[in-house]
């Protein structure tokens, strides 16, 4: 990772949000957002908040995109849909309402699509970007950075608890 940018807004209901834009070598950027008040959780990347504005949140999310174009105008990005509990990681709900998203919004002229579903993951590749082979890195760093960490972590076995057993 090269750095990472950070963008605030709110919602209609007044609800601080954090856009994440993570900067990986080659002008690819990974967008993440989470509500302000989760921003110590582990789990803010999961958890949703039902505040019923998901539109302006998504919509935020591509003007954030938007701004890193502009900025840099070999950017491409990424996005995992990060799965609910209990969810399996295939075709997760959010990546389904990503995905319309982006295919709504974001002109093939200037990007190549690659959706990766059985990761729940999104890819939107600049034609500009020269790099040959960017899908494949990209979809390697998806799986080593956001899969396989997470795997890891659900196979460990619990923690014993640290309460006033004795």
């Amino acid at each position: 990772m090269v750095c990472t940018h950070y963008y605030t807004f709110r919602t209609r209901k007044n609800r601080r949000y954090v856009v994440q834009a993570e900067q990986y070598e080659h002008h690819v950027y990974v967008l993440k957002f989470y509500p302000l008040a989760l921003k110590n959780s582990p789990n803010r990347f999961k958890l949703l908040v039902n505040d019923g504005d998901a539109f302006r949140i998504l919509s935020t999310c591509l003007r954030v995109f938007a701004d890193i174009c502009s900025r840099d105008p070999l950017a491409s990005a990424g996005f995992i849909g990060e799965a609910l509990t209990g969810e399996s990681r295939t075709l997760t709900k959010r990546f389904r309402i990503y995905f319309q998203s982006v295919v709504t919004f974001i002109e093939p002229a200037n990007f190549i699509h690659h959706p990766l579903p059985a990761i729940s993951a999104y890819f939107l590749e600049n034609r500009a970007n020269p790099e040959p082979g960017l899908i494949a890195s990209v979809e390697q760093m998806f799986q080593e950075f956001y899969i396989v960490p997470e795997a890891l972590a659900a196979t460990k076995p619990d923690q014993p608890d640290s309460g006033s057993e004795g």
